[in-house]
């Protein structure tokens, strides 16, 4: 087996996620299969950083940005002499003639109301998602939510198969009793349309909660992943934005703060509201999405993304719950905990390999012949 990883974009936070943590698993499990991982020059360095003590793993510079022209005339170039090529995002150039599999995170390009794009691109959008139907060996959906929507927008899929992603890469050591941990309300989520700031800083500055309760925005540093400016937000004294933290960073601050609000319009997956359980965090998040089949079985209070009464009102009694400290909240804490345990880098792993080697199996079956 010879695999081609495109790991090209987002390397800062989820598809990144995806990138960092299953490739060293899937090398490890099958030591016989050559993984070349795909890189732009700016991530060569952390991609070794990542995979250098993989000896399976090799890392491939290459100068095609992603969702530009030079991908659709001159990426395929790199298919050649790969049984098959992974791409961790579904966008696929229409030209790609080589064996392919492919994970879909969401269907939001084809949401205009959500994500702002030109015609062309939705266009373009639209022709990638019927290529990947029509082509990919296998398709990976990172949701019950994912998987459902693509059937629905764009049609089912040859073989398609749920394979949610995992939580533990972030390190947090003993959870801290909720009592004892800053009055933060954490907020994770690229500066974009859908993820609600608008709603969300209008609820936060109705809610009548004590001086001392503070908002932090945590966000990417990468310009690609923003379409609107956070920094108008951040003149109340008391909220706190900050662009690309470190994982070290980004933990002790899940680890250190009372609640995770998610008020995203659209998600799908949701990897911060799993990573604020996992922290035990108490989690207030919409309904949108994918986030209540993450949160399935835990304790959150889920408010509509549009209802920012009901925002407000959420905010105030979770502050206030915590303030007065009167019901036993650490078990919420601790239940939620035990629930997002469940989603495990190595199981995330173990279904990508099943989806590959589903799709690699008559092509080296041919190769023998």
């Amino acid at each position: 087996m010879k695999l081609l990883v495109d790991a090209r974009t987002g390397w800062g936070h989820g598809i990144g996620r995806v990138i960092v943590n299953t490739i060293p698993r899937i090398a490890w499990s099958r030591p016989a299969w050559q993984v070349d991982v795909l890189v732009l020059p700016k991530d060569v360095a952390t991609a070794r950083d990542a995979f250098g003590d993989v000896a399976n793993v090799v890392v491939v510079v290459c100068d095609v940005e992603p969702f530009s022209l030079g991908e659709q005339t001159r990426l395929s170039r790199y298919a050649r002499g790969y049984t098959l090529t992974w791409f961790t995002n579904y966008w696929v150039p229409l030209g790609w003639t080589g064996a392919f599999v492919v994970t879909v995170h969401d269907m939001l390009h084809l949401i205009p109301e959500l994500l702002p794009a030109s015609v062309p691109k939705r266009m373009l959008s639209r022709r990638t998602f019927a290529k990947i139907r029509r082509d990919a060996r296998a398709i990976m959906f990172v949701s019950r939510f994912t998987e459902d929507a693509f059937a629905r927008l764009v049609g089912r899929p040859r073989h398609g198969v749920t394979v949610q992603l995992g939580g533990d890469h972030l390190t947090y050591g003993p959870p801290v009793p909720i009592h004892e941990r800053s009055r933060r309300l954490l907020v994770v989520a690229a500066a974009k349309r859908h993820k609600n700031f608008d709603l969300l800083f209008a609820a936060w500055q109705a809610a009548r909660i004590p001086p001392h309760w503070t908002l932090t925005v945590i966000s990417p540093s990468s310009m690609m992943r923003s379409s609107i400016d956070l920094d108008t937000m951040g003149q109340d004294a008391r909220v706190d934005i900050q662009r690309g933290v470190s994982n070290e960073a980004l933990a002790a601050l899940y680890a250190d703060s009372a609640v995770l609000l998610m008020p995203s319009l659209y998600e799908g997956f949701g990897l911060p509201l799993l990573e604020g359980m996992l922290a035990g965090a108490l989690c207030v998040s919409s309904n949108a999405g994918a986030m209540v089949e993450v949160a399935e079985g835990s304790f959150v209070q889920f408010v509509n993304g549009t209802d920012q009464l009901g925002w407000t009102r959420a905010i105030e009694s979770v502050c206030a719950l915590i303030d007065a400290g009167k019901i036993d909240i650490q078990a919420i804490s601790d239940h939620n905990i035990a629930c997002a345990r469940r989603f495990r880098w190595d199981a995330t792993a173990d279904g990508v390999i099943a989806a590959i080697e589903h799709a690699a199996a008559p092509l080296l079956a041919a190769a023998l012949h």
